[in-house]
């Protein structure tokens, strides 16, 4: 891989973790709540495919989606991909309910 290809490969994943406190923001959760991160326990590279944990800061509460395609995440266009806003906005649905049912609000 070259400099320039991980350096590419680095905003993407940049701009998509950027992506999911933008939806986050959108559905009034408050962000500072939130833990987000990409491909947690891989190997570092690039992947085809990735995974997603969004987790409640300081919590057990999380949430996980697999097999998220590196397509999915365009880099500095201003737009969110609707596939990846609608999983990403499922997963943060989740997540809330699952705060709400030990009487958390985020």
């Amino acid at each position: 891989m070259s400099r320039t290809e991980a350096q590419h490969y680095e905003l993407v994943m940049r701009d998509a973790k950027d992506n999911v406190f933008l939806v986050a923001v959108r559905q009034a959760i408050d962000t500072r709540l939130l833990v987000v991160e990409f491909d947690a326990d891989r190997e570092p590279g690039l992947h085809p495919e990735h995974t997603l944990t969004i987790a409640v800061r300081d919590t057990p509460l999380a949430v996980k989606a697999d097999g998220i395609p590196h397509e999915w995440l365009p880099v500095s266009t201003g737009f969110i991909d609707l596939r990846f806003s609608k999983l990403v906005g499922g997963q943060l649905a989740d997540l809330v309910k699952k705060a709400l049912e030990v009487g958390r609000f985020i």
